[in-house]
């Protein structure tokens, strides 16, 4: 990890964003009245279930009785995806373009999301949205990324009953130096990487573009701009920002083609050790057309 940069992997882990979470006027609750919105600061990348968890002891003093396995949230009629870090939802849904210099200026916050207790959507998102089925989620996820960086999953699957608490915990906890005195044995290997974990999201409802990404070699460093055009040719016809109809965006930020591809996996990555990038289209509000 020659490319890894502490003081922006802090940055990534410490960013928050802001919430508004309010009942669906259709939900029916054991209160005597509907609760005002709650506003609540979350980390970028935390998950729906461990927003649930926090919000469980409010809603109990309000005599709301909560079951995590059923509380599903919706931004705007869209239920979201509780196995996606908060951060790429928001960017999946939100995040608004313009010209690269004025990116972001009509981001609005907080994030109005609206809370369910009923009827949870089966044909939309997967069942059972609970702290051990996230847990699961996360690992499986770490496993994947160990294996297109290294051909194996020994790394994981090796780890330590306590190492693999730890890591998830640390993450419950938002405490980055547990985190990575885990995660570091899980990237370190003193050889390039296979492919580099990577999913493309295309707003709305596309489902992850995910495709084998080589790492770098010796002779030809890969930028972004090489992966996006790999992909995505249509949007990405070269590694010109100018000469293309949308941006990458990961953690709310445009990511400049010419971003090497190695030093982005090293520094940017979720928690899950995967890139995951939002594609927005230029010119409009809401991403791409659907």
């Amino acid at each position: 990890m020659s490319a890894f940069d502490i003081a922006i992997s802090e940055t990534i882990w410490d960013g928050k964003l802001p919430l508004q979470v309010t009942f669906h006027p259709t939900e029916s609750i054991s209160s005597a009245r509907t609760p005002d919105p709650i506003y609540i600061e979350v980390a970028r990348l935390s998950y729906l279930s461990l927003l649930t968890h926090q919000l469980h002891s409010i809603y109990t003093g309000l005599g709301i009785q909560t079951q995590p396995e059923n509380v599903w949230y919706d931004y705007n009629g869209e239920p979201l995806k509780w196995h996606f870090p908060i951060g790429l939802l928001y960017d999946l849904y939100n995040f608004p373009i313009s010209q690269v210099p004025t990116f972001g200026e009509k981001a609005s916050l907080p994030w109005r999301i609206n809370i369910h207790f009923d009827e949870f959507p089966i044909d939309k998102i997967l069942r059972n949205p609970t702290l051990d089925t996230t847990q699961d989620m996360f690992m499986s996820m770490l496993k994947e990324a160990d294996f297109l960086r290294h051909g194996t999953t020994k790394r994981v699957m090796n780890m330590s009953k306590r190492d693999q608490t730890q890591l998830w915990q640390s993450l419950v906890q938002g405490k980055y130096s547990e985190y990575w005195s885990v995660n570091k044995h899980l990237l370190e290997n003193g050889q390039l990487a296979r492919h580099i974990p990577l999913r493309l999201y295309m707003p709305y409802k596309c489902p992850p573009i995910q495709e084998l990404v080589p790492g770098n070699t010796e002779e030809h460093p890969l930028l972004i701009g090489d992966a996006m055009t790999r992909i995505l040719p249509d949007l990405f016809p070269s590694d010109d920002q100018e000469e293309c109809d949308a941006i990458p965006v990961i953690h709310g930020v445009p990511l400049p083609l010419d971003t090497p591809l190695g030093w982005a996996s090293d520094n940017l990555c979720f928690a899950d050790n995967f890139l995951h990038i939002v594609i927005s289209k230029k010119g409009t509000d809401n991403g791409l057309d659907t």
